[in-house]
């Protein structure tokens, strides 16, 4: 994978690559070792995450489960780290909620994200092989909201140990880890990781009145944009697109909210009574929006 990887960066492509490239490297890496095709499925769904997928499956997802994450540096100048942080710890506890015979997390990384991630000593995340993760809930619960809300609130199993299998330059910049976690302990009883956010209230623009809006279902939105961007390499995203990929994160939001939440309160071309400026995406086109550029 790393090689193939490499490859694609070293002829010019590397500001094309995206999630989707690292799942087609692993995918041409397990053909080279002898897993035929049939074997292997993407996007597999699976009761355990209420719905949500799988990235890659080799035999069902009772076989071997592979999430897979590779986070983009931000365009907007506004640091994703503690969201990023939160995606990150989430592919572990998806995993480990699922009843496989083998879970792997693996992961392309790049400079500014490792260091990030070396500096959260509440995790002590592993650089090197033969090192562990270890994620409890009392660690977790350090964690910011914003990560928090990126994690989600579907029943996980903790603690979830995952140990670091490979370490391996892809060039000068990424790193490629690959992670095996442990089959949940048997006495572990699965439970969210924290309540569902409150309703917080923010004012409209020009009006001085309130506008509800749920800060938990922005945070999962911004999550859902911010992953959309990271796979496809494309800054616009359309509504449909992120109601697919909160459907894929098991979020237990509606698709009215979800739409009504981009194209009303996070909207930055859109203000008024009873609106939420967040300003956090512009529009673009019909159903389609992109993160909003900072000055």
């Amino acid at each position: 994978m790393a090689r193939r990887l490499g490859e694609h960066r070293a002829a010019g492509r590397g500001l094309l690559l995206t999630e989707d490239s690292v799942r087609w490297c692993t995918v041409l890496a397990l053909e080279s070792v002898g897993v035929s095709p049939d074997r292997l499925a993407i996007e597999v769904l699976t009761p355990a995450l209420a719905g949500g997928k799988l990235d890659l499956t080799v035999d069902g997802s009772d076989g071997t489960v592979i999430e897979l994450k590779y986070p983009r540096a931000s365009r907007t100048g506004i640091s994703p780290d503690t969201m990023t942080l939160g995606e990150l710890i989430r592919d572990f506890l998806r995993v480990a909620v699922v009843d496989a015979a083998d879970r792997w997390v693996v992961q392309v990384l790049q400079p500014e994200l490792r260091r990030y991630l070396s500096r959260r000593e509440e995790l002590s995340w592993p650089t090197a092989v033969g090192q562990q993760l270890v994620l409890t809930r009392e660690r977790l619960g350090t964690l910011r909201k914003t990560a928090l809300d990126a994690i989600g609130v579907l029943p996980w199993h903790l603690p979830v140990t995952a140990t670091c299998l490979v370490a391996h330059p892809v060039d000068v910049d990424l790193s490629l880890f690959a992670f095996r976690v442990d089959a949940p302990d048997v006495g572990s009883v699965p439970a969210p990781l924290a309540a569902a956010a409150p309703v917080q209230r923010r004012a409209a623009a020009g009006t001085g009145t309130g506008a509800p809006v749920r800060g938990g279902a922005r945070a999962e939105v911004l999550a859902a944009v911010h992953d959309l961007v990271a796979r496809s390499g494309r800054s616009e995203v359309t509504l449909a697109e992120v109601v697919d990929e909160m459907r894929r994160r098991g979020s237990a939001y509606a698709e009215s909210t979800v739409r009504t939440m981009m194209s009303s309160h996070m909207c930055a071309q859109v203000h008024g009574p009873n609106i939420g400026s967040y300003d956090d995406l512009d529009r673009v086109g019909h159903g389609r929006y992109r993160l909003r550029q900072t000055s």
